[in-house]
């Protein structure tokens, strides 16, 4: 029995993960389920370089602007993710997510996401 459930509200299948830590909900916005199990090895990947990348990740922060701290492990050590989502479409996945502080060094979240094995900052959480 699979752990992959349907929201319908947010249209998207879910799926409870570890992630920096921390269990969260994963929202995946395909088809449907089978693509999800179809492409489950891919997704583990992308997740465990997602789960690896919190370093980078905050020193990107740094160096672009979006945290005004100079000290990449103290960011990492502090930085909180949430609304993680997994886009597949034409068996490209991209791994989503949301990622800031709360310490006074960011003025809001910001939106990242992972392409291939390279992660962007695509602006600021509206």
């Amino acid at each position: 029995m699979s752990n992959i459930k349907y929201n319908e509200h947010e249209e998207a299948y879910e799926l409870p993960y570890k992630l920096w830590d921390e269990m969260m909900t994963v929202r995946f916005y395909t088809e449907s389920e089978d693509i999800i199990i179809n492409n489950l090895k891919n997704i583990a990947k992308k997740l465990a370089l997602l789960d690896s990348g919190k370093s980078t990740v905050a020193a990107m922060l740094i160096d672009e602007g979006y945290y005004e701290g100079s000290a990449a492990d103290s960011l990492a050590k502090i930085l909180k993710m949430e609304n993680v989502y997994v886009d597949i479409d034409d068996d490209d996945i991209v791994v989503c997510f949301d990622t800031g502080t709360d310490d006074g060094f960011m003025k809001n979240f910001a939106h990242v996401e992972l392409f291939g094995e390279l992660f962007e900052i695509t602006g600021w959480v509206t």
